[in-house]
């Protein structure tokens, strides 16, 4: 390189290190700092060595998270179990608070009880700092009281999995006993044992050994009779005076001492003469404790983290107790992991013999593959590009695409009576999980429902994601029973809540089915009677299998009528408002009217209203439909503006209304543009809008309230009703639901919960409008109530806003 390059060169490097040390010094002059990392102290009750609490701190530092998220982890060891006395925890205060002293830490970890216990006493060294704890046997609120910001994880062995598995692996058993610490610990073992002990009927005779150390026991082990399963569990001294066993150290002992199955709480106790099982694994208990962690520091508050109460579990058996008690490995669950597993040739003294086979397979591999490699290449692409069109990437199952060739590749009938069904399932309220928990949340829930999907159909059901949140399940029937069987598997799909990030999320669907035979099988007529049949069950919120029949053939090409049809209407003005008045007995006037949408089709002839705000809801025109009534409702109003007892004009929305960002813009432009004065208008919403995200409705409901406008809750009491959204959210008016009128002339109860709703809405100085009066005896019962605003046949029926203001005149 030439003398005048390098000289560039070095030019160029030392501009750029002016550079640099120029813009570190503009920031050490604006006081910038570099953010440190979180700062996290793990406090542990025993002492390094113990092997339970060193898997749990090795999941734990593990974290799991970014790199760049990663705290500086400050790890104490209390060695409670060697020194148990309060001196050691004053020693330790002093230690700890000299040690950090003027430092403050973002989370405290805790293991077990010892830790835990003295975290929530130390208030002084470590305030309200948020904890995450693990390894606690017994309810923590005994340790925590009434300290803030603390979640964690229970230590809570799985008896009943772990028995269910041990009485199938020795079907000969007829008597279980637990060794247990004759401790405040072992009686909690004792009392979760029971517990589970209580859920499983007919399990073998039980008897319970509490015993303060271990050679009390030695004399006895070799006289239990054959037939019985031991249990040893927690950590128990040998002898008086010494410090007790690790809990996995505790099976061996007893092994040493018995030929019987021996089975234990943790997965460390493989290997030591435990059998195996689902056991509490310290490495997961660990992990899981640095997710909350991550959490936390990510900003969400401890008290929000629900406790964890299942212990996350290993499924681990011992290779050499299996086979020392003739048990066959092929008989243990699925997904078990084996210790002490036999030589394989992969074991380190096969590897030589191992190498030379594979250079010697590769060479032959590299001769074909010259030959062959632009076949495979062209292979592998032409698979992957069928799968990606086929395959729901999100998912992993079929898409759509892949259900038409699954329905084009069902064989020939083999006989007489065979079917196809096809089972069409979507999640109920699926928008509201998106927009309260976010898309990304979503898709974890789909994730999670494609996972149980395949965990419970086998492989006589195909999986396919339809859509969004639409799932299809195909099989191939002979006759009645195996219907019966596929609508029995998808009762049971959605019994169990899903366990979403650690937090339970019940999730609903509804279900619809379709079946044809095999043979001249007509696949997209089969698909569109199972997806009418599913919004079938959607329509009427069941969440049984809904069979596809002509019914609802008639009823789909109904709503698709009406669906068509919705737009023009409401453009045209088809859609008309009619008022029904509410009545106030006391004054003995007109205190206001409902706004009522009606349509007459001109082919259909006059439509339920459920039917048509419904298919405004699906097909995305309510928001239009909620302008045009707004609008007609209040010109219609303008008669009745200076009518003595100055009425008001209720006009129902819906929860997407409200949620419109340009909602109150919108209403603020009709109420202008209309005459009409925004506090005679009283817009209603039903309670489920109120379940949504709480801050996004309080604000939407602020801002109505501003603009003059006043809100009533309608249907109040049929489902979702709380007190507490009365006082949190800007709210004017209840309307008492109709169910209740109608037989509160002979339903105590019905008049309890009218007077009591009265009562607290007059201590909350909330309005009370009861709908559905259609009598004279009504009238009275509810008068003597305390009802004042009265609505229902009794008093009118609902005539068009034309007749109201001809009426008035």
């Amino acid at each position: 390189m030439k003398a005048r390059t390098w000289r560039w060169l070095a030019g160029l490097w030392l501009a750029c290190l002016c550079a640099t040390a120029a813009a570190g010094g503009a920031a050490a002059a604006r006081g910038e700092a570099p953010s440190r990392p979180p700062r996290v102290l793990v406090l542990l009750s025993y002492h390094p060595g113990f092997g339970w609490e060193d898997r749990i701190l090795s999941g734990l530092t593990e974290w799991g998270g970014a790199t760049r998220d990663r705290p500086v982890f400050h790890v104490e060891w209390m060695d409670a179990k060697r020194y148990p006395d309060a001196g050691q925890r004053e020693r330790l205060t002093r230690y700890m608070g000299g040690k950090y002293a003027g430092q403050r830490f973002d989370l405290i970890a805790t293991v077990d009880d010892d830790a835990l216990a003295f975290v929530v006493a130390q208030a002084g060294l470590f305030g309200d700092t948020p904890v995450v704890f693990s390894g606690i046997n017994a309810a923590p609120e005994r340790i925590v009281g009434a300290r803030a910001n603390v979640t964690g994880i229970l230590e809570r062995f799985d008896l009943a999995r772990t028995l269910g598995t041990a009485l199938v692996l020795h079907p000969r058993t007829r008597r279980l006993l637990f060794i247990t610490p004759d401790s405040d610990n072992g009686a909690a073992m004792r009392a979760n044992i029971n517990a589970a002990l209580a859920r499983l009927p007919g399990h073998p005779a039980v008897e319970h050994w509490p015993t303060p150390r271990l050679d009390r026991l030695a004399p006895r082990l070799p006289r239990v009779p054959e037939g019985t399963l031991v249990f040893a569990l927690g950590s128990i001294p040998v002898r008086d005076g010494e410090l007790p066993l690790e809990p996995e150290l505790v099976p061996a002992y007893v092994r040493a001492r018995t030929a019987l199955p021996v089975y234990s709480d943790l997965d460390m106790a493989v290997g030591h003469g435990a059998v195996g099982g689902y056991l509490n694994s310290g490495l997961e208990t660990g992990r899981l404790q640095a997710a909350m962690a991550r959490r936390i520091l990510a900003g969400e508050a401890a008290s929000a983290i629900p406790v964890v109460h299942d212990t996350p579990l290993a499924l681990l058996f011992d290779n050499a107790e299996l086979r020392r008690l003739g048990v066959d490995p092929r008989r243990l669950p699925e997904g078990s992991t084996l210790v002490n597993a036999p030589p394989s040739i992969f074991a380190r003294e096969y590897r030589t013999q191992l190498f030379f086979i594979v250079v010697v397979v590769l060479l032959l591999v590299l001769v074909v593959a010259v030959l062959m490699v632009r076949g495979i290449m062209q292979a592998t692409r032409q698979r992957a590009l069928h799968h990606q069109a086929t395959h729901d990437e999100l998912t992993g199952l079929h898409n759509r695409s892949g259900l038409a060739g699954l329905l084009h590749a069902l064989p020939q009938p083999g006989g007489e009576g065979e079917q196809v069904a096809l089972v069409m399932l979507g999640l109920n309220r699926f928008k509201l999980v998106n927009d309260t928990h976010g898309h990304a949340f979503g898709d974890r829930v789909l994730v999670a429902v494609a996972e149980r999907l395949r965990q419970r159909c086998g492989t006589r059901e195909a999986l396919v994601r339809f859509s969004g949140d639409a799932f299809v399940v195909m099989a191939r029937v002979h006759g009645e029973d195996d219907l019966a069987r596929l609508r029995a598997l998808c009762d049971a799909l959605f019994q169990q809540p899903f366990l979403i990030n650690g937090r339970r999320i019940p999730i609903t669907a509804a279900f619809g089915m379709s079946t044809a035979p095999l043979q001249g099988l007509a696949a997209e007529r089969l698909l569109r009677e199972a997806d009418a049949a599913m919004y079938e069950a959607k329509r009427n919120r069941s969440t049984a299998v809904v069979a596809f029949d002509s019914a609802i053939h008639e009823r789909a090409a109904r709503q698709f009528q009406i669906e068509a049809s919705l737009p023009e209407a409401i453009a045209r003005g088809e859609i008309e408002v009619y008022y029904q008045s509410i009545h106030d007995v006391r004054r003995g006037c007109i205190a206001g009217f409902e706004a009522l949408a009606r349509w007459r089709h001109p082919d259909l002839g006059w439509i339920p209203p459920p039917e048509f705000v419904q298919a405004a809801v699906e097909t995305g025109h309510v928001g239009a439909l909620t302008q045009r009534i707004l609008r007609s409702a209040c010109e219609a109003f303008l008669p009745h503006l200076d009518a003595p007892c100055e009425p008001y004009l209720a006009v129902n929305v819906s929860v997407s209304d409200i949620y419109a960002s340009d909602f109150p813009t919108q209403l603020a432009q009709t109420l202008s543009e209309a005459g009409m004065p925004p506090r005679r208008l009283v817009l209603e919403v039903t309670e489920d809008m109120l379940l949504g995200d709480q801050q996004h409705v309080a604000a939407a409901l602020e801002q109505l309230h501003r603009q003059g406008v006043r809100i009533a809750i309608d249907d109040f009491g049929t489902g979702y009703s709380s007190m507490g959204y009365l006082s949190h959210y800007q709210v004017n008016l209840i309307k008492i639901d109709q169910s209740f009128v109608r037989r509160i002339l002979d339903s105590a109860p019905d008049r309890k919960i009218v007077r009591a709703i009265v009562s607290m809405a007059g201590d909350l100085e909330l309005g009370v409008v009861v709908e559905g009066v259609e009598t004279a005896e009504q009238i009275e019962l509810l008068r003597g109530l305390g009802c004042e605003l009265l609505q229902g046949y009794a008093f009118s029926r609902p005539r068009p806003a034309a007749e109201w203001a001809a009426a008035g005149r």
